[in-house]
């Protein structure tokens, strides 16, 4: 027994030996590298006559790690736009710093964000107290006046158990009065996507509700058709909406589907669906929220200088579109800012969007907090460009809903009331003929050629008409549902760039949710007999639909006669609808009647049958039987009445 047990002594002893002798790593290589959040950064530090200024940064700290520190560098100020690429990748510059501020503390909170006041001088520095430290972190800037004017790369450190952590930002130094802020217009898009990210939208718009600085968002009707749902979640979806657009100086642009052949329908006889894609979307958000759309229209995807000629033809004449859809994008250049007329078209007025600063906005990569810090920072750099422009110049920024975290517009809003180097604003001033080449822009401007172009076959066309007049004559049948407008929008999402097969499929999908609807309806087919050429004929008609729909019934024979007409309204409002349909002469005892059951145009079939009519006749013989009846009864009544007794009979 002793032996087991000293063995066994032994064979643990050569273990922890062994594992004595293993190179672990230190307990700062073990963890995983410790991070934290930029919850917030004041954008802009206005310098006094003093030469004092000073700026706030949030920090989000894990509740594990509160003993870190952190410093706070400052770099030259940017001279060119390229150079804010690698802040915003986070590479970061590769020019020394002018300043690093001292190690400062962020253990003042043991849970919860961080807030810490950065103190920047020029001549000496001045005397104030942070929440985390008893002096505040200090960096001093090599310049005086307005030359100090400009935005500045910071670098921002934090270490946490020896593993130190970057991340990249930009600092806006003011030192003198701003002559002409930078004109921001800012598109909230609610595309498709909105609805499946739901709850981010709802915070977004119920966030932009409580802002009454100018803000557009954009119509999709797909989008606004899906939110005619009768769910809970599409209920809270519009009065998130309804709140969203509160304000007057909120307004609406439609935005159609960046997929939509434009030039396409207008080449092919279809320009009335030019403007049906407009229209389907202001009906929609009237139908919602009543209010009315703005007169631009932001276009999506790679629109053409057809598209915008089939859209002026249309009365669209301001439209925004990406830069990508240009020979040379703005953004690259310093000729900037200002309404142009796109190349051959000299009645349109177009706006670029500011294609990197959307990509900023909508990069999820970058947490809320630092994405805001940037945007506002590169729209004030822009701002330098031409501080002293002679008109206002406007850059357009969109950025979809579903795409935009809740803390990000909060904070970008509220850096707008803040900043004076940039304000927000609406579309339509933006378009003003006044402003048309101004501060060095040209007056037009090339746009890119297409790679292929989209054609259109015969089937295509046909095919597309006849879907067109059935879902129109449909629509006008449909009195209490959303599905008329639900036809509408998948007719007008079939109208896409491509090859024919790719566009015909589209419109089948659509042709085939009609045909579902139409098949909701038929006509009971079943044999009717009419005791007489006066009786009235029943017609039982049966629809499986959830919606009252309104339909005509004709009724086709030439061996009956209608009084009222061969036509009859019906409201179908309930699984089964009968109608008694009086008659007058007939030319036959058996007949075949055709039952057609129309919209109220005539030009859409809803259900037919042919039913079998029998008319009950009267023979001579029914007569004669009926006579000799008659006058048995008549014989026995008067002989009744002749043996009846004058008086009573005393007994």
């Amino acid at each position: 027994m002793f032996h087991r047990f000293s063995t066994w002594w032994r064979a643990l002893g050569v273990v922890l030996l062994s594992l004595a002798t293993v190179p672990w790593p230190s307990a700062a290589q073990a963890s995983t590298t410790p991070t934290f959040k930029l919850l917030h950064q004041d954008v802009v530090a206005t310098l006094s006559a003093r030469g004092l200024a000073h700026f706030s940064i949030t920090f989000g700290l894990h509740p594990d790690d509160p003993k870190s520190r952190a410093l706070v560098a400052i770099y030259p100020r940017l001279i060119e736009r390229a150079q804010i690429d690698p802040i915003v990748s986070g590479t970061g510059v590769q020019v020394h710093s002018t300043a690093v501020s001292s190690t400062f503390s962020l253990n003042c909170v043991s849970k919860g964000p961080a807030t810490v006041t950065i103190d920047l001088y020029t001549t000496r520095p001045g005397t104030s107290r942070s929440r985390c430290a008893a002096v505040a972190p200090r960096l001093h800037l090599n310049c005086r006046g307005q030359r100090c004017d400009g935005v500045y790369p910071l670098r921002i450190s934090v270490t946490t158990q020896g593993v130190t952590t970057n991340k990249w930002s930009l600092l806006v130094l003011q030192a003198t009065r701003v002559v002409q802020p930078l004109r921001v217009d800012l598109i909230e898009t609610l595309d498709p996507s909105s609805l499946m990210h739901a709850q981010r939208t709802i915070s977004v718009l119920s966030a932009i509700g409580q802002y009454p600085s100018p803000i557009t968002l954009s119509a999709d009707y797909r989008t606004l058709s899906d939110l005619s749902g009768t769910s809970v979640l599409n209920s809270t979806l519009r009065s998130s909406l309804v709140k969203a657009l509160s304000s007057p100086l909120h307004q609406v642009v439609g935005a159609p589907p960046g997929t939509i052949d434009f030039a396409g329908l207008s080449a092919n006889g279809l320009a009335s669906q030019v403007r049906e894609q407009l229209v389907l979307s202001s009906n929609l958000l009237k139908t919602l929220t009543g209010r009315y759309v703005d007169g631009p229209v932001l276009l999506s995807g790679t629109p053409s200088l057809a598209d915008v000629i089939a859209l002026r033809r249309s009365g669209i004449g301001d439209v925004v579109m990406p830069e990508s859809a240009l020979a040379t994008s703005p953004s690259s250049t310093l000729a900037w800012g200002a309404p142009f007329h796109p190349q051959g078209d000299a009645s349109s007025n177009a706006l670029s969007i500011d294609d990197p600063l959307s990509r900023l906005v909508g990069n999820s990569s970058i947490e809320p907090g630092l994405r805001a810090a940037l945007t506002l920072a590169t729209l004030d750099f822009l701002h330098f460009e031409a501080p002293y422009a002679a008109a206002v110049r406007t850059v357009v920024v969109v950025a979809p809903v579903s795409q935009t975290p809740v803390r990000f517009i909060t904070d970008l809003l509220s850096g707008f009331r803040h900043n004076p180097f940039v304000q927000l604003a609406t579309l339509s001033p933006s378009f003003d003929s006044a402003l048309l080449a101004t501060n060095g822009s040209p007056a037009e401007r090339s746009m890119r050629s297409p790679g292929s172009p989209s054609t259109w076959s015969t089937h295509n066309v046909a095919s597309l008409t006849t879907l067109i007049s059935g879902v129109a004559s449909y629509s006008q049948a449909v009195t209490s549902s959303n599905v008329g407008n639900d036809l509408r929008v998948a007719v007008a999402s079939a109208e896409i760039v491509g090859s024919p097969d790719t566009r015909q499929e589209a419109i089948n999908r659509a042709n085939d949710a009609l045909t579902s609807e139409l098949s909701n309806f038929r006509v009971d087919p079943s044999a009717i007999t009419l005791a007489g050429p006066s009786t009235s004929l029943p017609i039982t008609l049966f629809s499986r639909a959830n919606y009252t729909v309104t339909a005509v019934v004709h009724l086709v024979t030439d061996r009956l006669t209608f009084p009222k007409g061969k036509s009859v309204v019906v409201v179908m409002d309930s699984p089964t609808k009968s109608v008694r349909i009086p008659t007058t002469k007939h030319l036959a005892s058996s007949l075949t009647l055709q039952v057609v059951v129309t919209t109220p145009d005539n030009q859409t079939v809803l259900a037919r049958a042919a039913i079998q009519v029998r008319i009950a006749g009267t023979s001579i013989v029914g007569y004669f039987l009926t006579i000799a009846s008659l006058l048995v009864l008549a014989y026995w009544w008067l002989r009744t009445y002749r043996r009846k007794p004058k008086g009573r009979h005393v007994r």
